[in-house]
């Protein structure tokens, strides 16, 4: 049942990022994606494996729930965060970007209560500056990427 939790909990971040409009390209957000999930995994390894400050249950379903969610569920939350950046509002980007961190919270809880990770030694604030890490790094290698990709089509020109 674990499973199915992280799944539908996925899918319903997957039809979101379907369904907004996007300011990156595919290219961009193939990199993006790629990028982040890296960089998450990079993070997630060092606080479990390293520091033992996240402990995941070693049950074969709550291990591929955690999977799901560090391959699925948070890059694609990071590259709806980097496209909600990219629009030119004012305001309500930060407030939208600030929503999207604190829904982390709550994933985490839900990880916690359904037994996907065992024990989480790292408090709510430690947390939520990490996953502010994870949206800076996506967003700024968003930018990275597009300017790369600025100077390309002007020297091909």
């Amino acid at each position: 049942m674990t499973l199915a939790i992280c799944m539908f909990v996925t899918w319903c971040v997957w039809i979101a990022f379907s369904l907004m409009p996007k300011k990156l390209s595919v290219l961009d957000t193939v990199f993006v994606l790629f990028g982040g999930t890296v960089f998450e995994l990079s993070i997630f390894t060092l606080l479990h494996v390293n520091l033992s400050w996240i402990v995941v249950n070693p049950d074969i379903e709550k291990s591929c729930a955690n999977l799901v969610i560090r391959l699925l569920l948070i890059p694609v939350a990071l590259l709806i965060s980097t496209n909600i950046m990219l629009y030119d509002w004012k305001v309500l980007k930060w407030i939208v970007a600030a929503g999207i961190l604190l829904s982390f919270v709550p994933l985490q809880m839900l990880q916690v209560r359904l037994g996907v990770i065992t024990a989480l030694h790292v408090p709510t604030i430690g947390m939520l500056l990490f996953f502010s890490a994870y949206m800076l790094f996506a967003r700024l290698l968003a930018g990275l990427i597009r300017a790369a990709g600025r100077k390309e089509e002007r020297r091909l020109s």
